[in-house]
């Protein structure tokens, strides 16, 4: 056995070429065979590799812990029951952001934040966690930011989160599961419940598992039994949604300290290309004016032509898009409009801040539409001809 050397020289203006062969001893083609092994093991290892970082599933979390309130009595089980938390997810490989003492807009971003992580992963498996004060409204749960100042009860319309439209900003990532766990108090003032009870009406079903826990009580700084239930969830090892709320309702089913809402993951049904998930009611069609009746004068000598009055045009209806595919100037347009009715007093920056956020909040309250802070096609487009 030998190996085969060719040489080239082009020296001279001319090719040549050199060919020797080389042999091996037994000693030497053992020591090939040896060398040869060792490579097919390397790439079928780094083969292996690969395949398993491709397949590996993203899970990513969002651990929120609101302990200082600006107006209201401090929650130091917040915080301890965020690193409960936040440590078991590490523990089963999830990728942890923490957040803490939040006031509207930092709450706002941190939802989007992980909402836009997981429609860019499809397949991911996302999970959120919120320690904090919530009050019921209308019916509705709200999550209330550490900046909340609640002096009257309608004050949550513009300082609070819908609980509801928090957990449909992260169903939007139609191919990504998970779970949400609100981990609530009731507020001193609030002589109505945290609304968790009502989420299971509300929510559309989907790939995220919801658990509204209400704590009885404020007393105390370790961490909650709602914390503690999910970290020894988290230890068994299996975190998919339907094996977590099935475990968690076990777990919380033993204690009395907590009163919790369960509302499972159910596969999501089938959407038409192009059809909308968010049906809002749409405005009601403008009517087109009858033509006016023709009027003709009293004869009289001499007699006079008949004047027939046009009918006249009715003003164009104007016809919003969705928030995302708005240009700048129908966002001043809309800004411009929410001030005519009273429901804006900022700048028309064509910015959808804070300000704005708690503006539309208050004109889907008056007609009676989800209030989540953002405008559909339809509701921007009754807003955009309201006022005219």
């Amino acid at each position: 056995m030998g190996v085969g050397f060719l040489t080239l020289d082009r020296s001279g203006g001319r090719l040549a070429c050199d060919c020797e062969i080389v042999g091996f001893g037994r000693a030497g083609r053992l020591m090939m065979r040896a060398h040869l092994i060792t490579v097919l093991v390397g790439l079928a290892f780094g083969c292996c590799c690969l395949n398993t970082a491709r397949s590996e599933q993203l899970r990513i979390a969002l651990v929120i812990s609101n302990g200082r309130y600006a107006s209201m009595p401090a929650l130091a089980r917040c915080s301890a029951s965020a690193v409960t938390v936040r440590d078991a997810l590490r523990g089963r490989g999830f990728e942890v952001m923490e957040r803490g003492d939040l006031g509207r807009g930092e709450f706002d971003t941190s939802i989007g934040a992980l909402a836009r992580r997981l429609a860019a992963a499809p397949s991911a498996l996302g999970a959120l966690y919120y320690c904090g004060y919530a009050l019921e409204f209308n019916g509705r749960s709200f999550l209330l930011p550490a900046s909340a100042a609640i002096a009257r009860d309608y004050d949550v319309l513009t300082q609070g989160i819908i609980a509801k439209s928090l957990v449909d900003s992260l169903v939007r990532a139609q191919e990504s599961t998970g779970f949400v766990v609100l981990d609530v108090f009731q507020t001193p003032a609030a002589p109505a419940p945290t609304g968790l009870g009502g989420l299971a009406g509300q929510l559309r079903p989907s790939n995220f598992a919801v658990i509204g826990a209400s704590n009885d009580g404020t007393g105390g700084d370790g961490p909650t039994a709602t914390s503690l239930a999910l970290r020894d969830q988290a230890a068994e090892g299996e975190v998919s949604p339907d094996t977590f709320v099935s475990g968690m309702r076990r777990r919380l089913s033993k204690t009395t300290a907590v009163t919790a809402h369960f509302v499972p993951a159910i596969e999501r049904p089938a959407v038409e290309p192009g059809a909308r998930r968010d049906a809002s009611p749409s405005a009601a069609p403008v009517a087109s004016p009858a033509p006016a009746a023709t009027v003709v004068h009293p004869p009289s000598p001499p007699p006079e032509p008949s004047v027939v009055a046009l009918p006249v045009a009715p003003p164009q209806r104007l016809t919003m898009a969705d928030e995302d595919q708005m240009s700048e100037q129908d966002r001043r347009r809309i800004q411009t409009m929410l001030a005519t009715l009273g429901y804006y007093s900022g700048r028309i920056d064509g910015t959808f801040g804070p300000e704005t956020r708690a503006a539309i909040r208050r004109y889907q309250f008056e007609i009676k539409g989800e209030m989540t802070g953002r405008l559909s096609a339809e509701q921007a487009t009754r807003l955009a001809n309201s006022v005219r």
